[in-house]
């Protein structure tokens, strides 16, 4: 008899501990557009004002660490894993995710960088609000493309023409399998909530 009592009373306290830890909730949809679509036309065809060089990353990635604090949401490595991040749903980007830069225009990121992002509050306008300048957008944007792109400088530069041609399209999302889709940013198999 106590040891039903202890066995139900581990089970039970177990079952607490998971429901209190605090949710990890997952990025958002990588395919789903953060540009308003009478804009994202514009967005995707916006190029770097400069030639994107090794030099161009570093001052990105000393951006992205300063004047642009993205390091307190994405992280020190943009994985979107930063101090900032705890608690957030949805969780910040992973810029580590190359399949992120497969689907989306370096123009696209500095639009969110320069106005926010509608689907994510916590992402506001960093040059709107005045904190970067619009050359600062472009070399953070830049380094973040870095991050999943490696020494891929055509990926790192990200034309709307370079996306065009990658493997990973928007209709692939309605194909993908549980788990591709829940690494995408969707909804975990494994999801515990209670309705």
């Amino acid at each position: 008899m106590q040891r039903g009592r202890w066995i139900q009373a581990s089970l039970g306290v177990t079952i607490a501990a998971l429901f209190s830890l605090p949710a990890q909730a997952g990025e958002l949809d990588i395919l789903k557009p953060r540009v308003p679509a009478d804009q994202i036309a514009a967005a995707k065809a916006m190029k770097p004002p400069f030639p994107v060089t090794a030099d161009i990353i570093a001052k990105g990635k000393e951006v992205f660490n300063g004047a642009g604090t993205c390091y307190t949401c994405h992280g020190a490595t943009g994985k979107g894993d930063g101090p900032g991040a705890a608690g957030m749903d949805p969780a910040p980007r992973n810029f580590t995710n190359h399949k992120f830069d497969q689907v989306r225009t370096a123009g696209e990121m500095v639009w969110v960088v320069t106005n926010g992002s509608p689907l994510q509050p916590a992402m506001v306008g960093f040059v709107s609000a005045g904190q970067i300048t619009d050359k600062q957008a472009w070399e953070a944007v830049m380094y973040e493309r870095s991050l999943g792109c490696g020494g891929d400088m055509d990926c790192v530069n990200g034309s709307a023409d370079w996306v065009a041609k990658q493997p990973v399209h928007e209709e692939s999302a309605k194909t993908a399998s549980p788990v591709a889709a829940t690494l995408a940013g969707g909804p975990s198999p494994l999801d515990l909530s209670l309705h």
